[in-house]
C-alpha cells in the first residue's frame, strides 16, 4: 500500500474510532479504573489505608473527568503509564523481556534525570493519567527518585514492579509515609520455580520481605508470570491462600510473552489463556484481595490497551513506546510534550488499527503482530 494511502486510511479510522470511544469505551474504562480503587477500599480492612483510598477515589474521579475533557478535543489520554525508570538490575532472570530487548538493542543510553521525569509526570498528571506503573530493570535502584516523585504527585498511584530483594527497613519506613507507592513483588511459584528463574536464594529473600511488609502493615502486591508449566500451581487455591496469608492484597497474573527465541513452549495453552479472566473475577469475589490479569483482562475492556488507548510505555531514556513488549520508539519525550507524544503518528496509527489487535495464544497482541508493527513504523518514518 502506498504510504499516503495508508496514512489517509489511518486518519479516517482515527476519526471513526474517536467517535465510537466517546460513546462506549472511554466512559466504561473510566468507571472500571475508579471501581478498581473502590474494590481496594473494601478489601483493605485497614482504617489507615481506608482513609487514603477514599481520597484516592476522589483523585481518580477527577483524573477521569480530565481524560473525558481531552477526549472531547479528540485527544485520547490513558489512565495508566508504564514507566521503566532504569535498565539496571541486581538480578539476571531467565526470560526477562527487559534483558532480552537490552541485549538486542546493544549499548544502553543514559537514563532520564529526575527533573525530566518530574516534568513528564507533571504533564501527564495535568492531562489525567493517574496510575504510573514503575518498572525496570529493578526500579528500587532509583529509590530516592521514586519517593521524590511520590511526594511531588500525591494524587498519583505508583505500583512498583520489583524483584523485592532491595527492600530493606529504610525503604519500608518510606513506604509508610508514601502510601501511594505500592510494592509489587515478582514471584514464580514456590522456591524451586522462583529460584530456577531468578537465582538461588531469591525466594527466601522475597518471603522475608513479605513478612517485613506485613509486620509494618504495608499494602503490597505480587506479580506472577503465568507459563504453561507453572499455571496449575500458581492459580491453585492453595498457592493463592499462601500468598494472601503473607499479607499480599493485590495479585497480578502476567501471561508469559516469548521475547527470547526457544521459549515458545512456555506460552499458555489456549484453554489456559481463556481461563485467566474468569479466574481473576472468581478469586476477586472469593478473597479479600484484588486480582488482575495482563493482558488477559484487557479483553474485558475491548482488547489491547497499548499505544495510549489505556496505557503506553516510557523507556528509561525517555522514549514513548506502544508497550514494554513492543519497544519501538514512537516519540522522544526529551523533545516533545506528553500530549504531543500521545498524538505521534505511530501511536495514533496503532490506535486507529485497533481491530487488528485481538488476543492471541502468546497473550500480547502487539507481540504477535510485531512484523506488521515494524512495517507500519517504517512506512511512517519514510513519510516523515
Amino acid at each position: 500500500m502506498h504510504v499516503m494511502t495508508l496514512l489517509e486510511e489511518v486518519e479516517k479510522k482515527s476519526i471513526k474510532l474517536r467517535e465510537e470511544q466517546e460513546d462506549t469505551f472511554l466512559p466504561e474504562f473510566n468507571k472500571k479504573v475508579v471501581r478498581l480503587f473502590r474494590d481496594a477500599f473494601w478489601k483493605s480492612r485497614s482504617l489507615r489505608y481506608g482513609a487514603f483510598l477514599l481520597k484516592t477515589i476522589y483523585y481518580q474521579r477527577r483524573a477521569a473527568q480530565r481524560r473525558a475533557e481531552y477526549n472531547q478535543k479528540a485527544i485520547q489520554v490513558p489512565a495508566f503509564l508504564i514507566f521503566s525508570v532504569t535498565h539496571r538490575c541486581n538480578l539476571r532472570c531467565k526470560g526477562c523481556y527487559a534483558n532480552a530487548f537490552n541485549d538486542l538493542n546493544g549499548t544502553l543510553h543514559q537514563e532520564l534525570p529526575l527533573n525530566k521525569m518530574e516534568n513528564i509526570l507533571r504533564e501527564a498528571n495535568k492531562a489525567g493519567s493517574s496510575i504510573v506503573l514503575l518498572a525496570g530493570g529493578e526500579p528500587f535502584v532509583r529509590v530516592k527518585d521514586i519517593f521524590h516523585l511520590a511526594t511531588r504527585f500525591p494524587q498519583m498511584i505508583f505500583p512498583v514492579f520489583t524483584n523485592g530483594t532491595l527492600i530493606n527497613p529504610d525503604i519500608v519506613h518510606s513506604l509508610k509515609k508514601h502510601r501511594n507507592v505500592i510494592p509489587v513483588l515478582s514471584i514464580e511459584g514456590h522456591i524451586t520455580e522462583t529460584d530456577n528463574r531468578r537465582g538461588e536464594g531469591v525466594y527466601n529473600k522475597i518471603i522475608k520481605v513479605m513478612q517485613l511488609l506485613k509486620q509494618n502493615k504495608i499494602f503490597f502486591g505480587t506479580s506472577i508470570t503465568l507459563t504453561r508449566k507453572t499455571y496449575d500451581l500458581v492459580t491453585s487455591h492453595t498457592f493463592v491462600e499462601k500468598i494472601l496469608d503473607s499479607g499480599c492484597k493485590l495479585v497480578f497474573y502476567i501471561d508469559y510473552v516469548p521475547v527470547q527465541e526457544g521459549t515458545e513452549h512456555l506460552i499458555l495453552t489456549e484453554d489456559q489463556a481463556k481461563t485467566v479472566p474468569i479466574l481473576t473475577a472468581k478469586y476477586k469475589s472469593e478473597y479479600p484481595a484484588l486480582f488482575i490479569g495482563f493482558p488477559g483482562d484487557e479483553e474485558k475492556m475491548g482488547g489491547c490497551l497499548s499505544s495510549g488507548r489505556g496505557f503506553f510505555h516510557i523507556s528509561p531514556e525517555g522514549y514513548a513506546e506502544p508497550c514494554p513488549f513492543a519497544p519501538i520508539q514512537a516519540a522522544d519525550l526529551n523533545k516533545l510534550t506528553f500530549l504531543e507524544a500521545l498524538q505521534s503518528p505511530l501511536l495514533s496509527a496503532i490506535r486507529a488499527n485497533h481491530d487488528k489487535l485481538v488476543e492471541t495464544q502468546s497473550g500480547c497482541a502487539l507481540w504477535e503482530n510485531r512484523e506488521w508493527l515494524r512495517e507500519l513504523d517504517q512506512q511512517i518514518k519514510a513519510n516523515h
